[in-house]
């Protein structure tokens, strides 16, 4: 896997409103809210004969766990609404029987932005259901290989406020977008796992 030219901006919330969260050519013919991440996490425990077939989805998660491999991450996750204004507050908006997945991505992250409990969105092509190991045993899970994330430390500013004249306020999460580079036409097969990696901030 080659890296280059990565390129991560940090904003703080609201700073860029009217800017896009990703690329638009990243976010063209994406599947948002009409994809059943539900019925795609069942898919990962049952056996078929059918002909996979990938879809480009968003999804938006809380990370659950990070597996540091030689050349790419793997963020397990369970399922979030796709809203920016819940993603961006440290309050827990987890759901009962919410739907885990796993993301891929061949790119660096800082490791602050990976820690549990922190929100994503993510843009990627659905594939094959895998094992990952969770709480000591394997567990199949559906994957996502991801070409954008967009992650806010929600963490980072649990239990930190600050005083205005209307009282307490919470600070704002910082921000990051980390996109892969696209690659040149005819370059690699679909599917290969040897990408380049770029990555902007909004």
């Amino acid at each position: 896997m080659r890296i280059t030219g990565l390129i991560v901006l940090g904003v703080w919330l609201g700073a860029c409103s009217a800017t896009p969260m990703f690329p638009p050519a990243v976010t063209k013919d994406v599947e948002a809210n009409t994809f059943d991440a539900k019925a795609w996490e069942q898919e990962a425990y049952q056996l078929s004969r059918t002909t996979f077939v990938p879809h480009k989805v968003e999804l938006a998660g809380e990370i659950i766990r990070v597996i540091h491999q030689s050349e790419r991450l793997v963020i397990l996750a369970e399922e979030r609404p796709l809203d920016t204004r819940l993603a961006s507050s440290p309050t827990s908006d987890q759901q009962d029987g919410a739907p885990w997945f796993a993301v891929t991505f061949q790119g660096p992250v800082e490791p602050r932005m990976l820690q549990a409990g922190n929100r994503l969105f993510v843009i990627g092509t659905t594939y094959q259901a895998g094992p990952e190991m969770f709480g000591g045993a394997p567990r199949m899970l559906p994957h996502l290989r991801a070409q954008c994330l967009h992650i806010w430390d929600t963490e980072g500013v649990k239990n930190k406020y600050w005083i205005s004249n209307s009282g307490s306020v919470q600070y704002p999460p910082e921000e990051r977008t980390i996109c892969l580079e696209a690659k040149p036409s005819g370059s690699s097969p679909v599917g290969s796992d040897d990408e380049k990696t770029v990555s902007g901030g909004s």
